[in-house]
């Protein structure tokens, strides 16, 4: 899609592109940063490395707003670790052994109490099955109306879906008549942790002794500490899901719910802050910046590196920070730089420097 410039920039806020050209200017890369072009010929330039343009030139795509992306046959025909399945020592999986496995020997020699080496089921801290009388259990799936908390503040989008101007609840109807809550009420929804205020939606399509709120809501306190606005984090816990994963456990959440009956005016949790428009900004003290030592320890940390340790630390930390070598063997790496040259974008020779020092410094390389 041709994501265009819908508004102006509001106050001093800038795009993406201009910010960070800024701070390339600041640190003497503003060449090196933009190639010394504007930012449409950075556009244009990425459109011509997709599959679309091969159909479709850059103009007529910028015009139309969106290009259609062809399929190659062989992608309908990919199959998940189809190339293992074909040769599998040609293709290891990223396990220690290289091959699907059901006991891990890694996980269980970490000693975490609740991870053992292989799937075992553990009683959850908070759900049905421990509830007390009167509790239900809050599961917060994604929202349909907008990407987690993003194009919350879209009043449109908003009018679609919300109850009375806070994130709706879903509940079922035997749920809502046993509290006496109607479809469109305000209600409560509390425990130990906080308390929200949504709006109810009764239905027959959510089981009973269960509530369905949208993550990703926006919050907004009102005097007595409560959330005005139906955010879910109020209510969820900070157990995490493993010792080992230390994930969230945002589905496994026991609330109470009653009726609201006293909700203190609207919902303020999208009304945007006030632009100072006067401010004087601080000046940037380029010699405190320390960019001629930043350079000179760039410059002597690449003089000890070879070509492909310098190449991995360059180019294959744009997506994620860099991952220590010595963590995996030299059978773990190459099933997981396959994937990984195809996004860096490395071409033959450049993979082959990387690789190289990839097996010098795995785990299990020769010392």
């Amino acid at each position: 899609y041709a994501m265009k410039k819908v508004i102006e920039p509001t106050g001093d806020s800038l795009p993406d592109y201009d910010v960070f050209a800024g701070l390339a200017d600041k640190l003497g890369l503003w060449v090196q940063f933009t190639e010394g072009e504007e930012k449409m010929y950075h556009i244009k330039l990425g459109y011509e490395k997709s599959g679309a343009a091969a159909d479709l030139p850059f103009e007529e795509f910028w015009e139309k707003g969106y290009a259609r992306m062809p399929v190659p046959e062989e992608a309908r025909k990919w199959t998940r670790h189809g190339a293992f399945y074909q040769d599998p020592e040609a293709n290891p999986l990223h396990t220690d052994s290289g091959k699907i496995e059901m006991f891990s020997e890694s996980v269980q020699n970490a000693g975490i109490e609740d991870c053992p080496g292989m799937p075992v089921w553990f009683e959850k801290h908070e759900y049905l099955g421990v509830a007390k009388p009167g509790q239900l259990h809050v599961v917060s799936p994604h929202p349909w109306y907008r990407l987690h908390s993003q194009m919350g503040n879209s009043e449109r989008l908003r009018d679609l879906y919300m109850v009375q101007g806070r994130e709706p609840v879903r509940i079922n109807a035997e749920d809502a008549a046993a509290r006496g809550i109607e479809d469109g009420d305000l209600v409560e929804l509390y425990n130990d942790r906080g308390t929200v205020i949504a709006g109810a939606v009764v239905s027959d399509e959510i089981m009973p002794g269960v509530v369905s709120i949208y993550e990703g809501g926006w919050p907004q306190l009102d005097s007595k500490g409560r959330d005005n606005s139906g955010l879910a984090n109020f209510l969820t816990s900070t157990q995490p899901s493993s010792g080992f994963s230390q994930a969230t456990s945002a589905n496994t959440v026991l609330v109470e719910m009653r009726k609201c009956e006293d909700p203190e005016g609207p919902n303020r949790a999208y009304e945007p802050p006030a632009i100072i428009e006067d401010m004087e900004l601080a000046e940037i003290d380029e010699d405190k910046l320390g960019i001629d030592r930043l350079e000179a320890l760039t410059a002597a940390l690449y003089a000890d590196m070879s070509p492909g340790e310098k190449m991995f630390f360059e180019r294959c930390t744009v997506c994620h920070a860099p991952r220590e070598v010595t963590h995996y063997t030299q059978q773990q790496w190459k099933g997981i730089v396959p994937s990984m040259f195809e996004r860096a974008g490395l071409d033959d020779a450049e993979r082959a420097l990387v690789m190289d020092y990839l097996m010098t410094n795995a785990a299990d390389a020769p010392k």
